[in-house]
């Protein structure tokens, strides 16, 4: 398995000189993600670089930073899709969405990126979950022809979205679609902070479905997502039960650095995936 971290950019800094860190802190790759111009961007964020007005144009300079590093770009978070919901009742907002996916898995591949993170929609009041499977299942199958085409997976990944909600169904929606180039992103943490059973559980029933891994912990004392051993999380379980089900690609970090010595924080956070790996 495989090193990686959700990509924080600091403003103004040199992409070769913060991937060349990263590559020296222990990381084999990074996920990026995409956002809109106009977004209130902090001085350390992991959005504001990729804008879906300017996708291609935002990404050339990426690639080539990534090219001369060997710093590898393993996937991409589709971060505008709660903003425009796959499952909205609004068509033209669900239209929004579909484009937004087939701009964001060219990314994927322009970048050398195999995996593209997707929420598969959002259940709320006046969205039934019912439609919204049907919905979204339909949007996928549509998406799924692009992805074959890209040479990229889909990851529908477990979220805070009301939908899915267990391992089972998950598994289900999988197969449904009836893609190779669908599959599950599974966020360790998540399970835990939705009170979806455990997320070894989810790994042996997902099995090979599974294409990436979210890694942060979840202390239920706290009732709060946490740092890598710092929850609940039972990691020498969820490392066995990923080998018993064949899977060998990234473990991904999807935590905020500190506030201050951000450099400290990677240097240990690589240190703890690569330990986890080993257990």
């Amino acid at each position: 398995m495989k090193v990686g971290t959700v990509f924080w950019h600091k403003k103004g800094a040199s992409y070769v000189k913060e991937f060349g860190y990263l590559k020296e802190a222990g990381f084999d790759g990074i996920e990026l993600t995409v956002s809109e111009k106009g977004e209130p961007v902090a001085s350390l964020s992991a959005r504001g670089y990729l804008r879906i007005e300017t996708l291609m144009e935002d990404a050339k300079e990426l690639r080539k930073a990534s090219q001369e590093v060997g710093l590898e770009i393993h996937s991409v978070r589709s971060g505008l899709l709660w903003k425009y919901p796959l499952t909205s009742n609004d068509p033209s907002v669900r239209e929004k969405a579909m484009e937004i996916v087939r701009k964001e898995l060219e990314l994927c591949a322009y970048l050398g990126a195999t995996g593209l993170l997707v929420v598969p929609g959002v259940v709320k009041e006046d969205i039934p979950y019912d439609k919204a499977y049907e919905v979204s299942l339909n949007a996928i199958k549509e998406l799924a022809k692009k992805a074959e085409e890209e040479d990229v997976f889909i990851c529908v990944e477990n979220v805070e979205n009301n939908f899915l909600l267990s391992p089972l169904e998950m598994r289900r929606f999988i197969d449904e679609i009836g893609s190779e180039r669908v599959g599950a992103y599974l966020d360790v943490g998540n399970v835990l902070a939705l009170y979806q059973a455990f997320p070894q559980h989810w790994v042996r029933i997902l099995g090979k479905r599974i294409k990436k891994v979210h890694l942060k912990d979840y202390n239920d004392r706290i009732k709060s997502i946490t740092y890598l051993l710092q929850g609940d999380v039972n990691w020498p379980e969820v490392i066995k039960s990923l080998r018993e089900v064949g899977y060998d690609d990234y473990l991904t970090a999807e935590l905020p650095p500190y506030r201050l010595f951000p450099e400290k924080f990677f240097r240990e956070l690589a240190e703890t995936i690569r330990m986890i790996i080993n257990l």
